[in-house]
């Protein structure tokens, strides 16, 4: 420490005798990079297979999360069919969406946005029907459907066994979801 006038300097003792830097001031050893890496090593092998799973996870909870929202939609639809009295098959719901989703003669939905000329058949017959059904009935920030697999969406739509299947596409799991029209019936596959 030197003192000048008022001043007191504090100088740090970096380096040794001469010149050059003390045994504990030069950096890591060997042994301890190795001791580091393998620390990182073993924290990569035990958390890598937690962050895909927890990838998976969240693509899982998607399908179940659109499906549920499929099928309180088609229950919503019914029950607005019912609300309004209504027996017979009708081109567009009044009271739901935009009034244009098309039902059964049991209330459920087998068309959207095609007014008069909406089919009233259960029996799914067009992969076109499913998907208009599908942007109906979930009407805000719905997840993208396509009947086209050159189209980017989330889910690609076809027909199967006269029943809508909307095959979730982030993943190639085959997730899907199935909607029958004749029960009102949606399920989803994980």
């Amino acid at each position: 420490m030197n003192t000048t006038g008022n001043t007191v300097i504090l100088t740090a003792g970096l380096q040794g005798h001469g010149g050059r830097p003390r045994a504990s001031e030069r950096g890591f050893t060997l042994i301890e990079m190795v001791v580091v890496i393998a620390l990182i090593s073993i924290l990569a092998a035990v958390a890598l297979p937690r962050m895909l799973e927890t990838y998976d996870n969240a693509h899982e909870a998607a399908v179940f999360g659109a499906g549920g929202a499929l099928a309180s939609a088609v229950v919503l639809v019914r029950a607005q069919w019912v609300a309004n009295g209504s027996s017979l098959a009708v081109t567009g719901v009044q009271g739901f969406g935009n009034d244009d989703v098309a039902t059964s003669a049991d209330g459920w939905p087998t068309d959207a946005g095609q007014g008069s000329g909406s089919s009233a058949s259960a029996v799914m017959d067009s992969p076109e029907r499913c998907a208009r059904i599908w942007q109906g009935i979930l009407i805000a920030n719905a997840p993208s459907v396509s009947t086209n697999i050159a189209v980017s969406s989330d889910y690609l739509v076809d027909t199967v066994n006269g029943n809508c299947r909307y095959t979730y596409r982030r993943t190639d799991q085959g997730s899907n979801i199935v909607y029958n029209a004749r029960t009102g019936e949606v399920i989803t596959n994980i």
